[in-house]
Formats: structure tokens, sequence, C-alpha cells
């Protein structure tokens, strides 16, 4: 069974080929190359023309990794470090004029596609802690991590300029398995940090979501808010997701490509025609789901054999090649290195 009924109607999928991010989420990597002289011209060739305010997720992928070709080790840190409130673009004035910081942080989340958000951030709420997620929008995993570094400093940056230093982090989770640097990313998130994570993310204590702002103003937020919609509405994204996002919320990984696609009311041939537009794949798609919910059940503490029958492989030689091929450990190396973590 799948958890919602769903389809694929014309022109409500977000695509990788769409023009939709603007260039805050840039300007990190715009200040570097300034500083280091690096030819803007190669990064986002886009922005700098006349009337093109505006790009595509395949644009700015082809400028990250330009950027990162020019040596600079880390880019995630140097870049996200530059940026706050005031790269946020028109969501900056909604975000500090709410009452609590839990309001600014829905606020921002239900928004962030204005401030040219390349990742889905969520915030999650348990007994104790808050943390904000990074979620991929796209199926994209060489600069997944880049992203994660990037937008969660930046979010760290925001918070402290709205809370102050009362705003603290109790850890940074990376799925990264090493850092060459590990001292710079505990000192830049003033955080010890977790490696190997299921997903990247900044955890904090629960009730600093309670703490006020400074200057909270409702009128401001309502205004804000309505040239946030109209925003969106004018890029053309109100209403659509990621077809990654789509599949996701099938569980798809759970189910066989035939499966999925009739759920969306399409041919199979159609559905891997429209991942291959988005240079992805069922299978890697699936196979990326599964290392996810395998590192979860791995911290769970479940029997390894248990939890290859839930991932759906034929058997634990499988997953564990599986596991292997994808992380660079075996599923008890994973495990013993979560333990000596907490130790």
């Amino acid at each position: 069974m799948f958890p919602a009924a769903a389809s694929l109607a014309f022109g409500t999928v977000l695509s990788v080929r769409d023009a939709v991010f603007p260039a805050h989420p840039f300007s990190g990597l715009l200040a570097i190359a300034r500083e280091r002289a690096w030819p803007l011209q190669n990064l986002f060739p886009s922005l700098l023309e006349p009337g093109h305010s505006h790009i595509t997720y395949l644009e700015a992928r082809a400028g990250v990794l330009c950027a990162q070709q020019q040596g600079l080790a880390d880019l995630g840190i140097w870049s996200g470090e530059r940026k706050s409130l005031a790269q946020l673009g028109l969501i900056s004035a909604g975000i500090g004029a709410h009452d609590t910081l839990l309001e600014a942080l829905k606020f921002a989340l239900e928004y962030q596609m204005v401030a040219g958000s390349m990742l889905d951030l969520q915030l999650q709420i348990d007994a104790h802690e808050a943390s904000l997620c990074a979620y991929p929008l796209f199926d994209d995993r060489e600069l997944e991590d880049f992203l994660a570094v990037d937008h969660l400093l930046t979010a760290f940056n925001v918070a402290r300029q709205l809370c102050g230093p009362a705003f603290r982090l109790l850890r940074l989770e990376l799925r990264v398995p090493q850092l060459r640097r590990l001292s710079l990313y505990e000192q830049s998130f003033a955080a010890p940090v977790k490696l190997g994570a299921a997903r990247c993310r900044i955890v904090f204590p629960r009730d600093l979501l309670q703490h006020r702002l400074a200057q909270p103003d409702q009128a401001r937020v309502l205004s804000v808010r309505q040239h946030c919609q109209d925003e969106l509405s004018a890029a053309g994204v109100l209403g659509r997701r990621s077809l990654l996002h789509i599949l996701v919320g099938l569980d798809c990984q759970l189910h066989s490509v035939a499966d999925s696609a009739a759920a969306l009311n399409i041919s199979p041939r159609s559905l891997h025609r429209l991942l291959a537009r988005e240079g992805s794949s069922y299978f890697q798609i699936s196979e990326n789901l599964r290392i996810v919910r395998a590192k979860h059940l791995l911290q769970s503490g479940e029997a390894i054999e248990r939890i290859a029958e839930a991932l759906g492989y034929s058997d634990t030689r499988s997953w564990r090649r599986a596991f292997k091929r994808a992380t660079g450990s075996t599923p008890g190396a994973y495990r013993a290195g979560l333990i000596g973590l907490d130790a």
C-alpha cells in the first residue's frame, strides 16, 4: 500500500531545469570569488546578465562545482559563514518580526524557496531537543554535503543574530565519515560534531524555541508574508514539488518501478524518462533512502539480519555490500563507530 494517492499533472513537478533560484544562496561563494579574484563569469553567468534574477539548479550546480575546483577546502564553511539575515532576501524582514524563535523558524522554512534554499530544511522537535535537518531537494549526492554545511551554518548565524549568545547548539551532525579539519567545523558551529549521521542537521535545546525576539511586529509579518506569496507565485513555485520529494512520499524504496508509476498515473517508461531528465534513477533514489533508513536502524540497535529484511534486501550479504558501497563501512563497523562516539 502507498502512503498517499499521488499523480503527476503537467507543470506540477519542480525540475532541476526550472529557473527558480535567486542570487541569495550564492552570495557567500560570490564574496569568496571577489576576494580571491576568481573569474565570476565562470560561476553563475546568467546572474551577470541584465534581467536575469533567477537561475536553474543545473546552472547553480555547475557554479558550485566550478568554485570547488578552485582548490579552497571546506568551501561550505567559508561560504556559510559569510551569510546571515541580510543574505536571505525578502524573507529577512519577516523573520525578525516574530514573537519567538519558533515562529521565526516556521516562517523562514515556509518561505525558504524565496531565499533560494537549494535544500529542504525541516524543523524537527522531540521531548528535549529540536533540530534543523537538511533534506535534498533534488537527487544530488555530489553536492548534498556542501549544501548542508553552507545552509546549516547560515541558519546558525541567523539564529545567533536573532537570539544573541543565548542560542547554542548541542551538536552538529554530518553524513560524511571523516573530516580533515574537524576543529574548523567545531569552531564555526561552536559545538561538537558527530560524523556518519543519517542526515545532516544542527541540534539545539528545545526550550530555545521559546526565546523572545527583540522587535516583534505582526503588521510587518503579514506584509512580508504576502510579498513572499507573490514571489513564489511569480517564480512558478507554488504547489510544486520535486520528483524526488514525490517518490520519497511514496516510500519508493519499498515498491517496484511499475507500482510507483501506477500510483502516479504514468507508465514505467515515462517515470524512467522523467528521472533521467533530472539526472537520477529509480534505483539510485531507492538505494539512498535504504541507506538513510539503515543508519537509523543501526542506531536503534536493531539486529543486522532484521534490518536487511526490513529494507527489502534478499539476504544479509546483499545488504552488507550495498551499505559498504554507499558509506565505505560495513554495518558492524558503522555501529561500532557510533558506540565509540557516544561513549
